[in-house]
C-alpha cells in the first residue's frame, strides 16, 4: 500500500475537497437527487471549515479522502474517501484522528441506505442511537454514537455502584 498522509486542511484544497464529496456522495447514490446544487456544497463546506477541524488524506500528494469533526459537538460531520482510495485503510485513519479529537464519545449521522458506511462504523464500534430525516437531503438517516472502551467500562460500573 502506498504510504497515508494525514494532514491538517490547508485553505488551497478547497476545491479539491469539494469535488471529492460532491462526486463521492452523487456516485455513492445516484438514484437520489440532492437539493443543494455544487454551490450550495461549497458553501456548506465554508460554513463548517469554521466550526469544525478538518483532516485530509493524501497518497502521493493526491488528496484520498477528508473528515470533519466539530468538536464543541463531538460529532463526525464528515467523513468521505474517494472510491478509487476505498478499503486502504484511509477511513480507518481518519476515524481514528477524530476518536483522538474527541476522546469522551463521538456521534455521527450517515444515510440509513448507505449499508456500507453503517458496516464501517460498526466494525469502528459505533452503536446506533436514533432514525431520522437529513436536514440537508431529507433522507432517511441513522445517528451513530462511539463511547471509547474504557469510558463504557467506568460508566457501567459507576451504575453497578449506584445499584448497591
Amino acid at each position: 500500500m502506498k504510504a497515508v498522509k494525514i494532514r491538517s486542511y490547508q485553505l488551497e484544497d478547497l476545491e479539491n475537497i469539494v469535488q471529492l464529496w460532491y462526486g463521492t456522495w452523487h456516485k455513492t447514490f445516484p438514484h437520489l437527487q440532492h437539493p443543494q446544487t455544487y454551490a450550495g456544497w461549497k458553501e456548506r463546506f465554508d460554513q463548517l471549515v469554521e466550526d469544525g477541524e478538518i483532516f485530509v488524506a493524501e497518497v502521493e500528494n493526491k488528496i484520498a479522502g477528508f473528515a470533519i469533526v466539530l468538536t464543541k459537538e463531538q460529532c463526525l460531520s464528515q467523513l468521505f474517501v474517494d472510491e478509487n482510495y476505498q478499503n486502504l485503510g484511509i477511513g480507518s485513519a481518519l476515524l481514528n484522528q477524530a476518536k483522538i479529537l474527541c476522546p469522551q464519545g463521538l456521534k455521527l449521522y450517515t444515510l440509513q441506505e448507505n449499508l456500507k458506511a453503517r458496516a464501517f462504523y460498526e466494525k469502528h464500534g459505533f452503536k446506533i442511537k436514533r432514525f431520522s430525516i437529513n436536514e440537508f437531503n431529507y433522507q432517511p438517516n441513522v445517528e451513530y454514537y462511539w463511547i471509547p472502551e474504557s469510558l463504557s467500562i467506568s460508566l457501567s460500573f459507576n451504575s453497578l455502584e449506584n445499584i448497591r
